[in-house]
């Protein structure tokens, strides 16, 4: 997940969730050799590199002095780490720079040290980010993280396969990283007689489950639900599943594809999120890619089993075409000794056709990100309506009753007219709401615009179709 919506941590997606784990030379001292060798290491350091340590701190106070008391646990660390990935590259910077802290470096070590001998821990992660990850025990630090009694417990072999589905291949690969996390590796590949495809990347749903309770990424293994109002908008009330991604920083509900406005194109999440396309007229396509290593709410701390459940959709971006489906996740018993259960992840798992639930999630998607979507623009037009300027007031009052408020004004088009054109039309009609917002007296500076002209459909469409749901300008405060 990203970050996964996993219970103890803030999402992960968009940054990657790995990058919210720090793997310098610090940390692979610290497996190694462990926690003393590294705080040798540290000392000489700060004898040694005086200068650009004392270069750091002329910039002010870092946000790593005292990050392991804001933290208060190894959990609580992860959590922060993930919800923050460029925190983890200024520990690092910070750690070079010659600093020494002693309790911070003992809490990394217990943080991403193995879970038990020959174990490899899994990257915390989100993207969930889910992206971006559900750790276990407290992120306050009030609960222990409970790994099997019994260090030689087996793992399960690992689930992989290949299918070949209507629309292209899927590969996949579950495997557990230990005995309280999995990773999942897919890799679809579009058919390109049948699919024309700018970009195809995934969404991916999950949902977390502490025996019959729902957990919620930050919560506790005394509150699973504490961070309940900050995810619920997500869900679908039917199947309770949400989009996995960043609440706080990923604007988009893909998994695997980030947008660059500067190119005005998606981009690839990480080296493993990597996005694909298709053509049936050059008969060339690219591969899709994910991963995702997910970690139990609260395993085995006498709360009931713990269970989380994942359906990742290879999809079109441009046309929310979805390609194919795979259902996978993985449970474990409320019991000491209690090995993981790798779920799903089967031939009969990867489908053609994704689930009812997925869809509707999607779209609860939309509705619980954006506090306005400006939507059936005219065709070619770019002027706001009377119905959009209504919503636009709402924005207002939202922003001036919170100064500490952004708003993020993304425009976009439908798939009639150019790829030249509808990038301009969508700019101007995301340029148009923020004028209007400047003139009612919000600071320009508290807005961003974005454009994807054609490049993100959010309902289901085709070329050359007229849909006024594509033609929009989404508004996420934040």
């Amino acid at each position: 997940m990203r970050a996964h919506e996993r219970l103890g941590t803030a999402p992960d997606h968009r940054a990657d969730r790995d990058a919210g784990r720090p793997t310098s030379a610090v940390l692979r001292l610290q497996r190694s050799a462990g926690n003393a060798a590294v705080a040798g290491a540290l000392q000489r350091a700060s004898r040694t590199d005086v200068a650009s340590r004392d270069a750091a701190g002329a910039a002010g106070p870092s946000p790593v002095e005292s990050l392991a008391a804001k933290a208060g646990s190894p959990s609580g660390l992860r959590a922060m780490l993930a919800a923050n990935p460029g925190l983890a590259h200024q520990v690092v910077a910070w750690f070079a720079a010659g600093h020494v802290d002693e309790a911070l470096n003992a809490m990394l070590g217990q943080a991403f040290s193995p879970a038990t001998a020959g174990q490899q821990q899994a990257p915390s992660g989100g993207q969930s980010g889910t992206g971006t990850s559900a750790e276990p025990g407290s992120a306050d630090g009030g609960a222990p993280e409970k790994a099997p009694k019994d260090p030689t417990l087996p793992l399960p072999p690992a689930l992989t396969g290949t299918k070949t589905l209507l629309k292209g291949d899927l590969t996949w690969s579950l495997a557990p990283a230990n005995h309280q996390s999995a990773r999942i590796d897919l890799d679809f590949k579009p058919d390109a007689t049948k699919v024309d495809a700018k970009t195809v990347s995934y969404g991916q749903t999950v949902i977390n489950k502490i025996g019959s309770d729902l957990a919620y990424a930050g919560g506790s293994e005394a509150d699973p639900a504490r961070n309940k109002a900050k995810f619920q908008p997500f869900e679908d009330p039917t199947s309770k599943h949400r989009i996995d991604h960043l609440v706080d920083s990923e604007n988009d509900p893909f998994y695997g594809a980030e947008w660059n406005q500067t190119t005005k194109s998606w981009a690839n999440e990480s080296p493993g999120r990597v996005v694909g396309a298709s053509s049936t007229k050059t008969g060339v396509s690219t591969s899709a890619t994910m991963d995702d290593t997910p970690e139990a709410p609260s395993p085995r701390t006498g709360k009931g089993d713990s269970e989380l459940s994942f359906e990742s959709v290879p999809m079109v971006l441009e046309t929310r075409e979805p390609l194919g489906a795979i259902l996978w996740g993985f449970k474990i018993e409320d019991k000491e000794n209690a090995p993981i259960v790798l779920t799903g992840a089967k031939d009969a798992d990867v489908t053609d056709t994704p689930s009812a639930a997925w869809g509707a999630t999607m779209d609860q998607y939309y509705a619980g990100k954006y506090a306005e979507i400006l939507d059936d623009f005219d065709i070619g037009k770019s002027d706001l309506k009377d119905a959009h300027k209504t919503q636009l007031d709402s924005v207002v009052t939202k922003l001036q009753g919170n100064a500490a408020l952004r708003a993020q004004l993304g425009g976009a088009a439908d798939l009639t007219g150019s790829a030249k054109l509808n990038m301009a039309l969508s700019l101007k009609r995301a340029e148009n709401a923020r004028d209007y917002l400047v003139s009612k007296g919000i600071d320009a500076a508290r807005l961003e615009v974005q454009s994807y002209g054609a490049d993100w459909a959010r309902v289901e469409t085709s070329t050359g179709a007229s849909e006024s749901k594509n033609r929009r300008v989404q508004v996420w405060v934040h």
